[in-house]
């Protein structure tokens, strides 16, 4: 898993790329986001975009950064999560705690109704 971040007005975006399946990038995710944080950045939206499968773990990794935004009073976001990846969601009921949009746009412009 591989990911990169960039700003798209006031909304930290990060760009996953492979398998969401845990492993030594699980905790640079968390880690980029947690410096995200204590930088003062609330908006986050996770594209999911060039992830093809996400297990178990992953959905951990999803879950722990959703929390530590929640907790500092930020907003996180889905985008471009495919079949797949969003059927893994679908059956663990996170589709009903995340934001999921088809498209990045429709996304950034959900945070500026928030």
């Amino acid at each position: 898993m591989k990911f990169s971040s960039r700003q798209v007005d006031d909304v930290s975006v990060f760009d996953f790329k492979g398998d969401l399946v845990g492993g030594p990038d699980a905790s640079k995710i968390r880690d980029a986001i947690t410096e995200k944080i204590e930088a003062g950045e609330r908006k986050f939206l996770l594209n999911m975009d060039k992830v093809g499968f996400v297990n178990s773990t992953g959905i951990g990794i999803v879950v722990t950064v959703y929390t530590s935004i929640s907790n500092a009073g930020g907003t996180m976001k889905i985008c471009n999560a495919n079949e797949k990846v969003s059927r893994v969601m679908v059956v663990t009921k996170l589709l009903q705690v995340f934001d999921s949009y088809y498209e990045e746009t429709e996304a950034l412009k959900a945070f500026q109704s928030t």
